[in-house]
């Protein structure tokens, strides 16, 4: 993990210390999925820059990705917590969602909550010295709500995702609304006590509220995790203000009109690190080099990030669209996608593949990149406008639709395609690429530039986030 600015330093300055002249200590509970560890153990680098201790609670098989923030912050320390059997998964099924098939996913996280009993037997073993004066957990781990009450110590959730989809997701839980026509996968639920009164058809909502039965355990085991964080001290969002001014200047009743703190994005507040999420299949010098023959803004960068794989249609579709596009790419393919043979070959003097992780946030950030076909993950919808790069955009689940719908009442994105199971036109797709990176994709280009100047301000001291994540160390350190 890369040196914190300078910036961040200075203002720790004992911003960290209790009254009695000893450090606060944050116990911190990400969720084993790599999109929400990642902005995690960014904000826990971040906390220990401003002075507090951090201890990171992870099972062995997730203990590596925090191997760049214990390089950086040899103080900030770790728990690691066998990873709970239970009758809900089958025996050896991994420790992280990237190794599991879908229909775990829900089991899985119900599962977790058995780390709750050891974990608290580890925070009450500790001396009064080193006693856990916080928790800050995921908003998939709510069962540490119950934990912090039992420590007697504020409760804070972390979202990995934008603060729009939070609201949503809490007050799905809350109201539980019901369709009237259970086949009616159109029908469109709102959400009168959001800011706009947003709306979304009933098949862009949060999967795992869709899923949910009544009196099932898993599914009334993981609402109970969203309404313990309805408790919470507060929230915390890897977000900015400049983003998302509607959701983060005033109390939200779906929030419980909790204070919610914008500090993001996290990757930029942090700065850049190759190793951030595992080792890059390919060094980022070796990606930038092969970049630097391109021009500016002339490359389109590709990704679905680490949960989708797609099927062999779908990556015939990619391969055929950006063959006929005649742009530059960069393709980075996780494990499960097969690119289509002859491919690379055909397409070898103007596209690159990456087969494993990217140095997504270098690849994005340099000058050739314009524009990025994603699924609308929220890191990458971050990590694209923080570099100021446009979208073309195909979600195909989790918060992916409600980010879909922010780049595009932000007007910097195209929409392709949607849904994890759609099939796209390869020739409609190719016509959207070849447009994007010509004079038709321009006006979107330039828009796309203005969130990565306000990100930037935001991150930097005296911005937005930069003002609450130090207000938020104050909060945590007068606790204690």
């Amino acid at each position: 993990m890369a040196t914190l600015p300078q910036a961040a330093l200075e203002s720790a300055s004992n911003g960290g210390r209790c009254d009695g002249g000893d450090k606060a200590r944050a116990l911190v509970v990400p969720y084993p999925a790599q999109g929400h560890m990642l902005p995690l153990l960014d904000l826990a680098a971040l906390l220990a820059a401003r002075g507090l201790e951090v201890v990171v609670a992870v099972t062995p098989g997730n203990a590596p990705l925090l191997a760049p923030l214990v390089e950086a912050w040899p103080a900030v320390g770790t728990v690691a917590l066998p990873f709970p059997s239970t009758p809900l998964l089958p025996s050896g099924c991994g420790e992280n969602t990237k190794d599991l098939p879908g229909h775990l996913f829900r089991p899985f996280m119900a599962s977790l909550a058995a780390l709750s009993a050891p974990l608290l037997e580890w925070c009450k073993a500790q001396s009064r010295r080193r006693r856990v004066t916080a928790v800050v957990s995921d908003f998939f781990t709510g069962w540490t709500r119950p934990l912090a009450a039992e420590l007697g110590v504020p409760h804070v959730t972390f979202s990995p995702s934008c603060t729009l989809h939070l609201a949503m997701s809490h007050s799905l839980w809350r109201h539980m609304p019901r369709r009237r026509r259970a086949d009616d996968a159109d029908e469109t639920a709102t959400f009168p006590e959001i800011p706009g009164s947003p709306s979304l058809p009933w098949r862009r909502l949060s999967w795992l509220y869709r899923q949910h039965v009544a009196g099932d355990e898993v599914s009334e085991a993981i609402r109970q995790f969203f309404l313990w964080n309805l408790d919470s001290a507060c929230f915390v969002v890897n977000s900015f203000a400049a983003l998302e001014a509607a959701y983060v200047e005033r109390p939200l009743p779906d929030l419980m009109a909790k204070r919610v703190f914008a500090v993001g994005p996290l990757s930029d507040a942090v700065g850049p690190c190759g190793d951030r999420g595992g080792k890059p299949a390919v060094p980022p010098a070796n990606v930038a080099a092969w970049l630097d023959a391109f021009d500016d803004g002339s490359v389109v960068y590709v990704s679905f990030g680490t949960q989708h794989a797609l099927s062999p249609a779908q990556a015939a579709c990619v391969a055929d669209a950006l063959a006929r596009s005649s742009a530059a790419f960069v393709w980075a393919v996780r494990s499960g996608t097969a690119v289509p043979e002859g491919f690379e070959a055909a397409t070898a003097s103007r596209g690159a593949v990456i087969r494993g992780w990217a140095p997504q946030v270098e690849i994005l950030r340099h000058r050739a990149v314009g524009w990025f076909l994603t699924h609308c993950g929220w890191n990458s919808v971050l990590e694209a406008a923080a570099a100021g790069v446009a979208m073309l955009t195909w979600p195909m689940g989790a918060d992916q639709f409600t980010d879909a719908w922010l780049l595009a009442e932000a007007g910097v994105a195209v929409p392709v395609a949607e849904g994890a199971d759609t099939v796209p036109d390869a020739g409609r797709m190719a016509s959207a690429i070849a447009s994007a990176i010509g004079k038709e994709g321009s006006a979107v280009r330039e828009r796309a530039m203005e969130p990565g100047r306000k990100a930037a301000a935001a991150v930097a001291e005296g911005g937005s986030s930069h003002r609450n994540l130090d207000e938020l160390v104050r909060m945590l350190a007068t606790a204690a």
